[in-house]
């Protein structure tokens, strides 16, 4: 019946005639997938040689449920695996898509020095060069891998945490790899609690495909050249979150080596008071007789002449692993204790059976918006004072005590008082509320940001609730803005420093050599932070950011976002015909309102479009020169007012003496608009929403922000605006050109009108220009959004510019467009010459913070000696993270994004011995 209302809903759709028929092709494409017993306690997989037991033979734990009722038998936990080779198999079924899979080698170009996509990263590259055989045939397949916990009851109520394993393509040009159609969901491990370190037992079957995909291939079909071949398969590496980081690659990440990339060498001191670790010592990663090693009164109150950790290779974590010996999985079996040769070892991950896996030059990835979160997450609660929550609190200050520097930031005993000096990197009072105040206000361009106003409570100044890519954009965009306007001068430059590296970092084409100056300015960065907040602000989400650069250099940073692409409207296509300002993709929305410009803007608006047709250059170029000759003074006045009539009789003329000269499109142009006009309040072209300034009055999104990229004609000088109207003009044979009406800001005014830093540019909106030419053509203006500028008095803005997560910057090939199903999509953008972030160097002073970091305005904080409480009673205490992941998707072990924290479970003999 329902198949029935399906044929007769879609008479053109291809639907099979029963139900039975359809089973018979979800048999014959090899949906399906095996269901494998697992020991309740993560022993063992009910699988090979015991697959007939009925009881563990480790833990002796059943393998069925007690209270079975019945001759039906009940497994108590069941891991359900989704052959790998069949879906690999069906990537080759289509033509387009098996022709996309070969992508990476016949049609990527190679741009020396940029990375746009996996195959330009040394890992990669170094791949190819150790397997000729796996590098000579395009159609191998290199894959990455990454699995992390949620609940999948959305209920906290109901702790559960399951945990996928999905692989991920990278054969596919980049506008389709991290499309949630080509993720490939390859096992499903139960719960109700995260796998942990016994994750490698659920990971066998898969392994074991690996291997067989390695060694023999599997007999494929290519639809794009109508034969068959033996397709082979390679796991290029995994990407994950920190603590799902150490499941996989078997490196514990808690701990004083803590450090998986600086491995034995890790630099931590446990912190007495805060009972943690902290990850410091950044200036022995500086140049040698760098001057800040000597300038130890800025730092820890010693100097620093240590060299660099060497990077352990393949071989040498090997030689490493031997010291581990066998190792017992299972959740009933003791914890075992380290010794000081095995490091921070727990196991030898299951991946080192691949026989390529040790060569690999990245085998596990950092990432980046993981820790993105969680460094937004140290700042906003230390910026903020937030109690239980703020990095800055009685241990910190006892710590700093302890350690002996930093004296002003000291506990302070007056009588039988303490007081707690307030720090410069904190806010108070007023500061804390404005700033709530300034968050609320924001809003972001459709698709960009979720609304931050639900995360920010005026009243009660606080800020929760904020996800992963919430913390990416506030780092990114928010921060920079939000400290200039609170914290003192080079405190607030540190940070805006680090908010540009994140920004540069998470670029969609990396440039390799300004990767290696990432490198350096993050080292520089982090020692900034360090003579600015307490030891105990730098855990090892903040220390692992050293480490990011390198991990781009050796493979992309895009695709280790380990997140799918979102929807985003409209598109361009490079192969068009006729005049381009006929061909704009653009699609205007809602009803257009027939009316009629006034002469002087109906004037404007038909140079404007004359003007910036490139086809008719030859006849603007003629006419500028008989101007020239006739009217020296006033040339390009006299060639705006008369170029319209005389071209219109010059391509008349033609048309008359020579028909075939004269194409459609040039006559149309020639001829001029009708003279009543189509107005839109909203139009989406280049993947791009555009709302008219009067409409967005009434929503919470920002998208009549316009931006023109400037050119040499301008001085490369970029122009800011805000969208009054969407005009349509109407040619011969129904032909349609879009302009945007817009105010434009006075960007030529240096002082008054645009202010222009290394990190920041603002505009004032109370100065425009250009109020006689509004016009521009539609698919020249970019989008932009405007953030209040809380550092300066006035109406003044700062420009934010950004990419679509749809836009890639590609150098241009001939491309099939890339909709799945060789259908016209226009859900994805192809578009090049997008605005870009424009990173500055960093400030490098011998002295580059002042000293003392305590404020003199505010009264200190007054502390209950007894019990090292607040005057109003609340204890604090030292928490790491904001647990908002707690509050929805409950990933990771049960609870969501998982917030990592370095003074859980410090159980092994060398943590002990530290404290």
């Amino acid at each position: 019946m329902l198949i029935s209302l399906l044929r007769s809903a879609f008479p053109d759709a291809k639907l099979p005639n029963s139900y039975e028929e359809a089973r018979s092709l979800e048999r014959g494409l090899d949906f399906k997938y095996h269901k494998i017993h697992a020991c309740p306690n993560d022993c063992i997989l009910f699988w090979k040689e015991y697959a007939n037991l009925n009881e563990c033979p480790i833990c002796k734990a059943s393998r069925w449920m007690p209270n079975t009722h019945g001759s039906r038998v009940i497994p108590q936990k069941v891991l359900r695996h989704f052959p790998l080779k069949p879906r690999l198999q069906r990537l080759f079924v289509t033509d387009k898509i098996a022709s996309d899979m070969r992508w990476h080698k016949e049609q990527r170009v190679p741009d020396e020095g940029s990375m746009r996509h996996p195959a330009d990263s040394q890992s990669w590259q170094t791949f190819d060069q150790a397997h000729c055989w796996f590098a000579r045939d395009a159609r191998n397949v290199r894959l990455g891998l990454a699995s992390d916990g949620f609940n999948p009851f959305n209920n906290l109520a109901k702790p559960y945490s399951i945990w996928p394993v999905i692989l991920v393509p990278y054969n596919l040009p980049p506008w389709l790899c991290m499309k949630d159609q080509f993720f490939m969901t390859s096992l499903i491990i139960p719960g109700p609690k995260s796998p942990g370190n016994d994750i490698d037992v659920y990971l066998q079957p898969l392994i074991d495909e690996f291997l067989e995909l390695w060694e023999h291939g599997v007999p494929t079909y290519d639809a794009s050249t109508k034969e068959m071949f033996m397709l082979h398969a390679a796991l290029l590496w995994t990407i994950n979150d920190f603590p799902a980081y150490g499941n996989l690659s078997g490196w514990s990440t808690k701990g004083k080596l803590a450090c998986p990339s600086c491995n034995a060498s890790t630099d931590s001191n446990w912190l007495k008071y805060g009972r943690k670790q902290c990850y410091m010592g950044h200036r022995r990663l500086l140049p040698a007789g760098h001057v800040w090693r000597i300038r130890k009164w800025l730092f820890n109150g010693k100097e620093d002449h240590r060299m660099p950790p060497n990077w352990v290779e393949g071989h040498g974590l090997l030689t490493q692993l031997q010291m581990l010996g066998d190792v017992q999985f299972g959740k009933s079996c003791r914890k075992r204790k380290r010794t000081a040769e095995q490091l921070n070892w727990t196991k030898k991950s299951i991946f080192f059976k691949l026989p390529y896996w040790s060569m690999l030059r990245l085998r596990h990835n950092l990432d980046v918006m993981h820790i993105e979160k969680n460094i937004s997450d140290s700042i906003l609660g230390t910026l903020m004072d937030m109690p239980g929550k703020t990095k800055d609190n009685i241990n910190s200050r006892r710590d700093l005590e302890n350690l002996g520097f930093r004296k002003e930031l000291h506990l302070k005993s007056e009588g039988g008082r303490v007081t707690m000096p307030r720090a410069l990197y904190t806010l108070h009072g007023d500061e804390r509320n404005k700033l709530c105040e300034w968050l609320a206000g924001v809003k972001f361009p459709d698709g960009f940001a979720s609304n931050v106003t639900h995360c920010v409570s005026v009243r009660d100044c606080k800020i929760s609730g904020l996800k992963s890519h919430d913390h990416h954009v506030f780092l990114q965009r928010l921060l920079p803005i939000a400290v200039g306007g609170f914290l003192r001068s080079d405190i607030a430059l540190a940070l805006t420093e680090l908010s540009s590296f994140f920004k540069e970092l998470c670029a969609r084409t990396l440039d390799v050599n300004r990767l290696s100056q990432l490198q350096l300015d993050i080292v520089t960065i982090l020692c900034k932070l360090e003579m600015i907040f307490p030891p105990s602000f730098f855990d090892i989400m903040v220390h692992l950011a050293v480490h990011l650069p390198g991990e781009a250099i050796l493979g992309d940073v895009e695709t280790k976002f380990n997140r799918a692409d979102r929807n985003i409207d409209g598109g361009e296509d490079d192969t068009i015909d006729g005049f381009k300002v006929f061909n704009q993709r653009l699609r205007p929305l809602g009803i257009a309102r027939n009316v009629q410009l006034q002469d002087k803007l109906r004037t404007s608006a038909i140079w404007y479009v004359l003007n910036n047709c490139i086809e008719i250059g030859p006849y603007l170029e003629e006419h500028y020169d008989k101007c020239r000759e006739s009217n020296p003074n006033s040339v390009d006045r006299t060639h705006q007012n008369e170029f319209p009539t005389w071209f219109k009789q010059r391509v008349q003329d033609q048309r008359t003496g020579n028909p075939p000269q004269v194409s459609a499109d040039l006559y149309a142009l020639a001829c001029g608009p009708d003279p009543w006009v189509a107005s839109y309040d909203a139009c989406i072209i280049n993947g791009k929403r555009f709302h008219t300034k009067q409409l967005e009055l009434r929503r919470r999104s920002q998208n009549s922000r316009v931006l023109v990229t400037g050119d040499e004609d301008t001085n490369n000088l970029d122009f800011y605006g805000v969208l009054n109207d969407v005009v349509e003009l109407h040619y011969m044979g129904g032909r349609r050109v879009y302009l945007f009406s817009c105010d434009w800001f006075d960007v030529g005014d240096k002082k008054r009108g645009v202010r222009v830093d290394d990190h920041i540019t603002s505009v004032n909106m109370d100065r425009t220009w250009y109020k006689n030419e509004p016009f521009v053509l539609a698919c020249q203006a970019s989008q932009c959004f405007y953030i209040r500028d809380i550092r300066s008095k006035g109406n003044w803005y700062v420009v934010q510019k950004y990419n679509n997560r749809n836009v890639y910057d590609i150098p241009p090939v001939p491309r099939v467009p890339d909709d799945i199903n060789n259908e016209s999509s226009e859900d994805d953008v192809y578009q090049e010459n997008e605005p870009s972030f424009d990173y500055s160097l960093l400030h490098c002073d011998a002295y580059p913070v002042s000293t003392p970091l305590s404020r003199t305005d505010i009264e200190p904080i007054h502390i209950d000696a007894r019990g090292h409480k607040a005057v109003g009673g609340e204890c604090i205490n030292s928490t790491d993270f904001i647990d908002d992941g707690m509050i929805s998707s409950c990933s990771g072990d049960g609870y969501g994004d998982w917030e990592y924290s370095d003074e859980d479970d410090l159980s092994t003999d060398e943590e002990s011995e530290s404290e």
